[in-house]
């Protein structure tokens, strides 16, 4: 029987304790469990100042949420833009009753292009030894930051040096400094990379960069929008010169020639547009030049690899003298033709092979003035006239040049082949001038055009008196930026 009592009293005590139980926890006298913020997050987490960045969060049990740095109190769930100047860590906090609960997300701002800009004109050109020394400089800007990933590689030939070839680990503002601004290559540049904490990179290169397997349109440009210029202490102006019909007698001691113009540049490479204009001035000088008998063969960017073939294919139809006219980039020894590079030597072993063919030779390239070595030991190559010296540039058509104006500004194409085609015409034209280069070319022995070209070569320039032509047309020449090369058989090498 105490037994049957016991466990009543025990049933009674466990009720008593259920009841009371629940009366707790009815009246709350549980603390509840604290917020919980299930997410808080920043997209983009790296910014670069002025561009926005988005909060978005989730949290329960809550009575309170808010953010700080004046964004205040918000909903459990949602999202809000922010655009924060400098590095900003926002702090969310959630609250109840039984306390708070904080999560926070750091922004990070990176220099925008304003700063980047700032980083380049303040800290790195004036250290520039070229800018120092107040030679021509177009510093341009791409228009955005170029992401991590993104390739970079300097698009040369035949350099004396290993091609800059790298991959962006972070996101970097590129400026292109262009210490000899319309050069037909290759010259000093330099790849600038500023991060977006302001430091910076500087990359020696000679020729323009390729940006993933790209040239950036605004470097392609012969005269660069402004607005992509942050510093240049030259002004860059498009010519006005036109091309011109030639209109010209026939010359009578003309032979079967055969005359190879040729525009080496593909489309984005810079000058592409000069470039062009310099082979339609070459083409109409030779057509209206060429008896009846005579060809010009003109090959254009990719067509341009075919020169040394067509050389063959003017031999076979019994040309007996042949006139390679090239517009190219170049440099020592080297001209790019059609993406490809083409060395003195392969010309000197293509004239080579033909002793009894007479070879006249007019590159516009940078650092054509290499090719005479290569070439004047030939007995068959009569004449060589280069746009400049073994290690200087040459230009495109340039109007004005600091406080100078160019005395042929109605030409066009590139300032040194316009120059030696006005000096050719002029002499063309006149037939007392044309008369002397017939007697000079009998006495010699060798064709008239190749006296022609050589007599044009010191024409250009102005040395010339003989002939009366002492007019200094070549404005890249008057400046002393270049000086052009020649060789001609019958003189001697100037």
């Amino acid at each position: 029987m105490k037994k049957i009592l016991n466990y009543k009293k025990f049933a009674i005590v466990f009720f008593i304790m259920v009841v009371f139980s629940l009366l707790f926890y009815a009246c709350g006298g549980v603390t509840p469990a604290s917020p919980t913020v299930s997410s808080f997050a920043a997209n983009p987490a790296s910014i670069t100042e002025g561009n926005n960045s988005t909060l978005s969060w989730t949290v329960t049990d809550a009575t309170t949420v808010s953010i700080n740095q004046g964004i205040g109190t918000v909903e459990p769930s949602g999202s809000i833009a922010v655009s924060p100047t400098v590095t900003t860590t926002y702090i969310l906090t959630a609250t109840n009753s039984a306390g708070s609960t904080t999560a926070n997300v750091t922004i990070t701002v990176g220099a925008g292009m304003g700063e980047a800009i700032q980083v380049v004109i303040e800290e790195i050109l004036p250290d520039i030894p070229e800018i120092k020394s107040g030679d021509p400089y177009v510093c341009w800007k791409l228009e955005s930051p170029l992401p991590a990933g993104t390739q970079i590689e300097e698009d040369s030939l035949a350099s004396f040096k290993a091609p800059i070839n790298m991959t962006l680990v972070e996101e970097m503002y590129f400026f292109y400094l262009d210490l000899a601004p319309g050069s037909y290559y290759a010259h000093p540049v330099k790849y600038i990379l500023v991060d977006q904490q302001g430091e910076h990179q500087i990359h020696d290169a000679q020729w323009w960069p390729k940006i993933n397997n790209k040239i950036p349109d605004i470097i392609a440009e012969d005269a660069p929008d402004e607005d992509f210029i942050i510093a240049s202490n030259i002004t860059i102006k498009k010519p006005v010169g036109t091309i011109p019909d030639y209109v010209f007698d026939k010359i009578i001691s003309q032979l079967m020639e055969g005359f190879i113009v040729v525009q080496g540049l593909m489309p984005g490479e810079n000058c592409f547009g000069d470039a062009n204009k310099t082979y339609l001035n070459g083409i109409n000088f030779f057509n209206a030049y060429k008896n009846a008998f005579s060809r010009v063969e003109g090959l254009v960017q990719s067509d341009a690899t075919q020169v040394l073939d067509t050389i063959d294919t003017m031999v076979e139809e019994g040309r007996g003298i042949i006139t390679i006219f090239i517009i190219a980039h170049g440099n020592v020894d080297v001209v790019k033709l059609g993406g490809l590079g083409y060395s003195a030597n392969q010309f000197r072993n293509k004239m080579a092979e033909y002793p009894d063919v007479t070879f006249n030779f007019i590159l516009g390239s940078c650092h054509s003035g290499s090719f005479i070595n290569n070439l004047n030991t030939l007995d068959n190559v009569c004449v060589v006239q280069t746009a400049c010296a073994s290690d200087e540039g040459a230009t495109t058509d340039v109007d004005e040049w600091g406080s100078f104006n160019d005395i042929n500004s109605s030409d066009t194409g590139s300032e040194w082949t316009s120059s030696l085609i006005r000096a050719m015409e002029l002499i063309v034209n006149n037939s007392d001038r044309l008369g002397t280069i017939q007697s000079m070319a009998s006495s010699y022995g060798v064709p008239v055009t190749s006296v022609l070209i050589c007599e044009a070569g010191f024409g250009a320039v102005g040395a010339n008196p003989g002939l009366g032509l002492s007019t200094d047309y070549d404005l890249s020449h008057v400046v002393g930026h270049s000086s052009p090369r020649h060789y001609c058989k019958t003189e001697v090498i100037y």
